[in-house]
């Protein structure tokens, strides 16, 4: 059965900007191309950052964004260090995430959304060693569920294939991405193997097991 992958669904190639790129062209950029992020890359085409909308909400919200340590203490902590940054920045390089969550091409797409919901972040740039190659963002991830429900049934079949069901010990119906199994297996654990495989299909919504159940054991 073919997984839908990172390369499947990315944007590419991906729109990028260099270190020193003005904060203001990358707004620019942002703002024409109704993106909200922008990998930022070396001369060689290397990943070396990150920019995104929030970290140009300080730019935006001026003094009042800023805790008052900011201001008032003779040393700001360290852990106001950062929003400084990001407020006085000029370039790129000044406010860009540095640490950047990233994926292959071969990546499979439900892992790409695990890291998403895991990091919090909106976008995964797609990385070929350190270059970039293309970006996948929440929307990207939102293309699985574009699979008719016929379609999906067929992927459920083919994965009660590959578990090794016997062909006709379980109906499947698909209606709007909800998978309902009907029907016996073998045990309690090999319904919980199915549904655990169905539901991590790309596109499944939900799976309904309540008609899914193990066949009686024989006692000897």
């Amino acid at each position: 059965m073919r997984r839908l992958r990172a390369k499947d669904v990315m944007t590419a190639p991906a729109v990028t900007v260099r270190p020193d790129t003005p904060v203001v062209e990358a707004a620019r950029i942002m703002a024409r191309r109704r993106i909200s992020g922008l990998p930022v890359v070396d001369e060689e085409g290397r990943l070396v950052g990150i920019v995104t909308e929030a970290d140009l909400l300080l730019k935006e919200a001026g003094p009042g964004g800023l805790p008052l340590l900011a201001f008032h203490a003779d040393s700001p902590p360290p852990e106001v260090l950062p929003l400084l940054r990001r407020y006085e920045g000029r370039l790129v390089a000044d406010v860009m995430t540095q640490e950047v969550v990233t994926a292959q091409e071969d990546t499979p797409l439900h892992q790409v959304a695990a890291l998403m919901a895991r990091k919090n972040v909106n976008r995964v740039p797609i990385v070929r060693g350190r270059q970039v190659v293309g970006i996948v963002s929440r929307n990207d991830v939102l293309k699985a569920f574009l699979l008719d429900d016929a379609e999906l049934a067929q992927q459920v079949e083919e994965t009660l294939r590959e578990l090794g069901v016997p062909a006709g010990a379980v109906h499947v119906e698909v209606r709007d991405g909800v998978v309902h199994l009907r029907g016996q297996v073998g045990s309690p654990a090999e319904a919980r193997l199915v549904v655990l495989s169905v539901r991590g299909l790309d596109g499944v919504v939900g799976v309904d097991a309540t008609e899914l159940r193990p066949e009686p054991q024989v006692q000897p």
